[in-house]
């Protein structure tokens, strides 16, 4: 069982009246002796009939507890759950009583507690009442303790917050709202203010003397007192009138085990709410002596249940210091915030990712049970494999087998900004309609940015639609994401139907695919079957304009792409692999499907294994480019293989497998294949402005670096490094110049500038 001792600085005074911590601490230990950890108080008839005691469930907002691998367990309530033995005080029925918790039955009131001022009699319904007015709050470790009065109606936070113990247990929550008789649970509230510093070099300074700065809070100018409101349970920091009581003081925060990306150290406090403004508010010693620091500005109110990450760069001579993410409250528990007049949901951990994916899909059947326009921020590195601790059975079996986010009747609509913040440990094994991070998105508002995946394994699954970040972006945009991992599936390829896989997104149809990344090794099987196919490529596996111009542009693409079809088909192109699409091609009269300034280094292998006269097509960029399908200023440095029945040599280029004639308006401009296939694809008529491979690294490659050419209209967001959110949220139609895309690689290759491409800042 958990003992919260309480922990009474040594100088407070109440009314005058001394707190003794050593008194306190032994109340505590009499307490636990005689509660013990049975659940011989939970009631017989919970159900809440007249003359049954009181009980009731809880929520508590979350809050991104220090993971150090071996956290205690007095880190639940910090984390957002409450554990088996953790006591609250309630005020009900006119009475002040204690409430343990009980994992199998929730918070019961417990009558063997004797205390001052705490009452004894269990609380109980009454015939003819609905609900009870309750004020819930604690856990009674964080209340002060009176030796002549009892329990009052404050708490503090520890001086010195460096040590897990005296960070993770100093935090408050508190509930006051009207129980429910025939639904009894109370949503309970973060009380004390959180305040994070993230600290990363600027100027001369490197990381490394940026990570060894100490940090302190205030100076001897930090309340660690709070009153609490009687009636709301609310904070207000206590201000000292004289005497002994506890002076303000300067706080030792605590250091963040985890560092986001960009920062050198992190450290982290809990204060009561307070007025800073105009304060020295953050000081930093550097490693050499140098101390540094920062006053509150003007109106910087810290206030209770809300989070303030103050974001500093260490110069050699001052703090610069920008503060985000303030005023964010808890709702209902969960963390949210509002960027351009827009409200997201804070994502911090793998259960707050696993929870916003859970609210979008709903019942994951019915359309409209999910809330599928929620907006998402990540503000942490994610590893989907933590969720394999969860307390929840349904959270923990994401961990082995995540279900995608949107899929069949439930596609998702809304933004989801990963702040340039990875997503490690992605396991699909289970067929959906849609298979990846994402299932299904759609929408001209939906936007997928700085999302990036790690350790992605989608195996085994028979999806129509797979990608490792969705398996089907319709009218969307993905911007600045990426994926490492491997993606080996069987595709259905039945009927008229077809199978689509890529490394990033399985189908894109009239969308905005730009400056992506993919390291995903591709292994896919189809049995062709009446009218179906089968695409891989390594960004997606087909990109069709149905009714608006669908575009990819400076995409990477580094990992293998390998095809395998048996069966028949009579489909005109029924196996089609590519480094970048498998397929592209327009269903539309006046709109392209467009691919710009991509490059793939993998290599590329489509195969046929069946007996009939059934063609397999492979390409180093592209397997097959359609009508009114558009492949400009793009290079692939692998080889395309295919092969069919006989060992054959099927439909290959070092460009494109195979492409629409001149009738059907198929362009391919300024394209350069370094692999196997001669001038890129076989029989590519002599048109345009080919580039191909004289000598690898040589030759027309030049023409794709130095065109001076402006491609308008394509939907992205910016890009700006210094800001937060890194990536951006709002989308906008810019043109780009075909020359700002590149800059110089290793040797002759150039490479793609996937930050500030396009007009230059």
């Amino acid at each position: 069982m958990k003992i919260h001792n309480h922990i009474i600085p040594k100088a407070i005074r109440r009314h005058s009246i001394r707190l003794w911590l050593a008194t306190a601490i032994t109340m505590t230990a009499t307490l636990a002796a005689l509660t013990g950890c049975s659940a011989d108080n939970e009631p017989e008839n919970p159900t809440g009939g007249d003359g049954t005691s009181v009980t009731f469930g809880a929520t508590i907002a979350t809050r991104e507890g220090h993971d150090n691998g071996n956290a205690p367990t007095s880190r639940a309530i910090p984390d957002g759950t409450f554990e088996e033995g953790d006591w609250i005080l309630v005020h009900i029925d006119g009475e002040r009583k204690v409430f343990v918790y009980r994992t199998a039955g929730g918070f019961v009131h417990d009558p063997t507690i004797s205390a001052l001022n705490v009452d004894p009699t269990p609380p109980e319904w009454k015939s003819g009442e609905t609900g009870k007015d309750v004020l819930a709050y604690g856990p009674t470790g964080v209340i002060m303790y009176d030796v002549n009065e009892g329990y009052v109606f404050q708490c503090a936070v520890a001086k010195d917050q460096s040590k897990d113990k005296d960070y993770e247990e100093r935090d408050y929550v508190y509930a006051a709202q009207s129980l429910d008789r025939g639904n009894p649970a109370l949503t309970f509230r973060h009380g004390m203010t959180r305040v994070v510093v993230r600290l990363r070099p600027g100027g001369s300074l490197t990381s490394e003397e940026v990570a060894g700065a100490s940090v302190l809070l205030g100076d001897k100018n930090i309340f660690l007192v709070a009153d609490i409101d009687p009636q709301t349970g609310t904070l207000t920091a206590h201000v000292p009138t004289g005497g002994n009581q506890l002076q303000p003081q300067t706080v030792t925060p605590h250091r963040c085990a985890a560092t986001p990306t960009g920062y050198a150290v992190a450290y982290e406090a809990l204060l009561p709410p307070q007025d800073v403004s105009g304060k020295l508010f953050i000081s930093a010693r550097l490693s050499d002596g140098t101390e540094l620091g920062y006053a509150a500005e003007s109106g910087s109110m810290l206030e209770g249940g809300h989070e303030y990450i103050y974001n500093v760069t260490v110069e050699e001579n001052r703090l610069v210091v920008t503060v985000t993410d303030s005023d964010v409250p808890w709702q209902d528990g969960i963390l949210t915030t509002k960027i351009d007049g827009k409200e997201f949901r804070l994502i911090r951990t793998a259960e707050d990712l696993a929870r916003f994916a859970r609210d979008v899909n709903g019942d994951g059947v019915t359309s409209g049970s999910g809330k599928t326009d929620l907006n998402a921020l990540q503000v942490a590195d994610i590893d989907l494999q933590e969720l394999a601790g969860s307390k929840d059975a349904a959270l923990r079996a994401l961990a082995a087998d995540w279900v995608p986010i949107g899929g069949y009747g439930t596609s998702y609509t809304g933004i989801y900004c990963g702040n340039g913040y990875t997503i490690s440990g992605l396991h699909i094994t289970t067929n959906h309609s849609y298979n990846g991070f994402f299932g299904s998105v759609t929408g001209n508002g939906a936007l997928l940015t700085g999302i990036h995946l790690r350790n992605v394994e989608i195996t085994g699954p028979t999806a129509p639609r797979t990608g490792a970040l969705a398996g089907y972006i319709q009218n969307g945009t993905a911007t600045l994401c990426s994926a490492k991992g491997k993606i080996e599936i069987s595709l259905p390829t039945d009927g008229d139907s077809g199978g689509v896989v890529g490394g990033l997104v399985g189908h894109a149809a009239n969308c905005s695919i730009n400056r992506c990344h993919t390291n995903v090794d591709i292994k896919a099987d189809g049995a062709l079957q009446g009218r179906g196919s089968a695409y891989a490529g390594g960004i997606v596996g087909q990109n069709i304009c149905l009714s608006t111009t669908s575009t990819l542009f400076t995409c990477r693409a580094d990992g293998d792409v390998s095809l395998t079809g048996t069966g028949t088909s009579t489909a005109t192109q029924p196996l089609c692999a590519g480094g970048i699409a498998g397929y592209n091609s327009s269903h539309s009269n006046s709109e392209l499907a467009a691919i710009l300034a991509c490059v793939a280094t993998g290599n590329v292998t489509a195969t046929y294994t069946g007996t009939d006269a059934v063609n397999a097509w492979a390409g180093g960029l592209v397997g097959y480019n359609g009508e009114m399908g558009e492949l400009w200023y793009s290079y692939a440095r692998g080889t395309a293989t295919a092969t069919v029945k006989d060992n054959t040599e099927g439909a290959v280029g070092a460009i494109v497998g195979g492409y629409a004639p001149s009738s059907g308006n198929s362009a391919i401009e300024y394209c350069f294949g370094a692999g196997a296939g001669g001038k890129g694809t076989s029989g590519l008529e002599e048109r345009g402005n080919i580039a191909y491979n004289i000598a690898p690294g040589e030759g027309e490659i030049k023409d794709i670096v130095g065109h001076d050419w402006t491609k308008e209209g394509i939907s992205t967001t910016d890009y700006n490094v210094s800001a937060t959110p890194a990536y951006g949220i709002n989308v906008n139609e810019r043109k780009f110049n075909i020359q700002d895309v590149w800059k110089a690689g290793e040797g002759v290759w150039p490479v793609l500038d996937m930050e500030y491409n396009g007009e230059k800042k």
